[in-house]
């Protein structure tokens, strides 16, 4: 890369896609983090990665500064972000092998159909609840601390993501 080049890529104008970026990363400290079970360092990434979620979707609208790459990276960094969380809950049994099988499908299916438009396909308002759902179910899994009602309701608003999950899916395949 040229150094205008490197100096466009980390101007104002590409700071959403930064802080994609910046979500990607952390996928590899939760990963770690996992490993070593330790959990209170990963509900702490959990909630860094939703706040940069919700922050690079805010700067580009509020700036108008969408672009192609955001546009492919960000709902990659979304789905690598939920669906790592995801596998080690499922390695963990806490959900079972068949919805998390769903949901992979779905999510690679989905990604595949929305990038197949010329300009990216942008998110139904019930794929944007899905996934709302599956980072606050995600935040409960989590919670480091012992709680049988915080624990339960995680799971329930797995299910209630799950639902969403198969009901997007439906109504992206009929936008197809």
């Amino acid at each position: 890369m040229s150094t205008k080049t490197l100096k466009e890529f980390f101007s104002r104008r590409n700071l959403p896609n930064l802080i994609t970026i910046f979500r990607i990363l952390l996928i590899f400290p939760i990963i770690v983090f996992l490993e070593i079970d330790f959990k209170s360092f990963v509900w702490f990434f959990i909630i860094v990665g939703g706040i940069s979620d919700f922050a690079d979707g805010f700067i580009a609208k509020k700036y108008n500064l969408k672009t192609s790459l955001g546009a492919t990276i960000d709902p990659l960094a979304d789905k690598l972000f939920i669906l790592i969380l995801f596998t080690w809950l499922c390695i963990n049994q806490i959900i079972p092998f068949w919805s998390f099988s769903i949901i992979i499908l779905r999510e690679f299916f989905i990604t595949s159909i929305r990038n197949s438009k010329r300009d990216g396909m942008p998110a139904i308002s019930i794929a944007k609840y899905k996934s709302f759902f599956q980072f606050l179910a995600l935040l409960l899994l989590f919670y480091p601390y012992k709680n049988i009602l915080i624990y339960n309701i995680g799971i329930i608003l797995y299910w209630l993501s799950f639902l969403l999950c198969i009901y997007s899916s439906l109504i992206y395949l009929r936008f197809k």
